[in-house]
C-alpha cells in the first residue's frame, strides 16, 4: 500500500529529537588493591628513610664455664633504607565553547575530564608501586623515581622461587641510597602449588612467619584457585533448591600461615609474571603532597587543570615479603 497523499511522515522533519541517553558508562577497571590494603602514612621528605634489624642465628655451642671470664659480643647496628618520592601528574584543557554548551551526560566536561584523570592517577601509582621500577634521585633534567616494592626483595635475603630456570635474574634490592634493576630469569614456568608452599617455606624459615596477603596477576589468580590443598571446597545451600559451582580460593591456609590463612588477591596492575606474598602490616604508601587539582595558566579560549601527587612506598621491613618469579602469564 502507499501512504496516502499529503501524509507527514518522520523521515521529511528537520525538527526531530535525537534519541541520547544522558549518561556516560566506563567500565574500565579502578580496583588498586595496594594503594587500599596498605596502611597510608604522611612523608615530610623526597628521601624517606626506615630502620630494619634482626637477630644473630641460634647458637647451639652456647655453652660456658662456670667462672670464666666474659667475651662482649659484636652488636651490629641496624639497617638503615629508604625510598624516593615521585611526583606523578594528569592533566585536562577544556576550550571555552565545549564548556558552555549543553553535552550529554555531564554538565562540566572539564569536571568529567578531571574526575576521569583522577582514576587514571591511582591506576597509573599503582602499577609504578607493583612493577620492577629501580629507584632513582634524578636531576634537573630527569624525573625521580620510587622503588618499586618488588624492587626491595632481594636475593640477599632469600626469600624468591624462581618459577622456571634461574638463568642470570637477580634482584639487587637496596644499597648506596637505591634500589637497582631487577633482571628476569631465562624462562618462565606455570604457578602450581608445589612452588607456593616452597615460597612459604622459604619465607617461613628466613623470619617472614605473617605474611597475609598473595597479590598476583588474573591468569596466576586462576592458577591459584586450582590448589587441591588437603580439603575438598563445599558451599552451604541451606535447605533452598539451588547450587553454586565453586570455582576459586580466596584464602590459603598453610603450615606456617595460622588460621586466618594467606589471603589471595588479584592484581591487573602488578607484574603479571611475579607472585607477591606479602605481610601487610610491613606496607606503607606515603604522601609527601596528597592529592591535589590546580588551575593552570591561561593563554587562551581554554581552562586548563592539573591533579598532582607526590608519594612513595615504604616496605618498611623487606624480610617480611617474599616473591615467585618468572611465572608463565597466559
Amino acid at each position: 500500500m502507499a501512504t496516502p497523499t499529503n501524509t507527514v511522515i518522520e523521515s521529511t522533519r528537520v525538527n526531530r529529537e535525537e534519541s541520547v541517553q544522558n549518561a556516560i558508562r566506563d567500565v574500565s577497571p579502578l580496583d588498586t588493591p595496594m594503594l587500599t590494603m596498605a596502611k597510608e602514612i604522611k612523608l615530610t621528605a623526597r628521601y624517606n628513610e626506615f630502620l630494619t634489624d634482626s637477630l644473630t642465628a641460634p647458637d647451639a655451642s652456647n655453652a660456658h664455664l662456670d667462672g670464666d671470664d666474659d667475651t662482649i659480643a659484636a652488636s651490629p647496628a641496624v639497617t638503615r633504607l629508604a625510598n624516593r618520592t615521585q611526583i606523578v601528574k594528569k592533566t585536562a584543557a577544556v576550550s571555552g565553547t565545549t564548556e558552555a554548551v549543553n553535552l550529554y551526560g555531564t554538565k562540566s566536561e572539564l569536571a568529567f575530564q578531571m574526575a576521569k584523570r583522577s582514576k587514571e592517577l591511582k591506576r597509573d601509582m599503582e602499577t609504578i608501586m607493583m612493577g620492577k621500577q629501580a629507584s632513582s634521585a634524578g636531576s634537573a633534567s630527569t624525573a625521580a623515581n620510587l622503588g618499586s616494592l618488588q624492587s626491595y626483595i632481594s636475593g640477599s635475603i632469600g626469600n624468591i622461587v624462581y618459577s622456571g630456570a634461574k638463568g642470570s635474574a637477580t634482584t639487587p634490592g637496596w644499597s648506596s641510597g637505591d634500589t637497582g634493576t631487577i633482571v628476569d630469569p631465562s624462562a618462565t614456568a606455570a604457578l602450581d602449588e608445589t612452588k607456593f608452599k616452597s615460597l612459604i617455606k622459604t619465607c617461613y624459615d628466613n623470619g617472614a612467619e605473617n605474611a597475609d596477603v598473595f597479590m598476583v596477576g588474573s591468569f596466576n589468580r586462576q592458577k591459584a584457585s586450582t590448589f587441591a590443598g588437603i580439603a575438598d571446597l563445599y558451599r552451604e545451600t541451606n535447605t533452598r533448591p539451588t547450587a553454586s559451582v565453586l570455582g576459586t580460593a580466596s584464602v590459603y591456609i598453610s603450615d606456617f600461615s595460622g588460621p586466618a590463612g594467606i589471603k589471595i588477591v588479584s592484581n591487573r596492575f602488578q607484574s603479571s609474571d611475579v607472585g607477591l606474598l606479602l605481610d601487610m602490616d610491613m606496607v606503607q604508601v606515603g604522601f609527601l603532597r596528597p592529592y591535589t587539582s590546580y588551575e593552570l595558566a591561561k593563554t587562551g579560549d581554554s581552562t586548563a587543570r592539573s591533579i598532582v601527587a607526590e608519594f612513595s612506598i615504604l616496605p618498611i621491613s623487606p624480610e617480611a615479603h617474599g616473591k615467585i618469579v618468572g611465572l608463565t602469564t597466559a
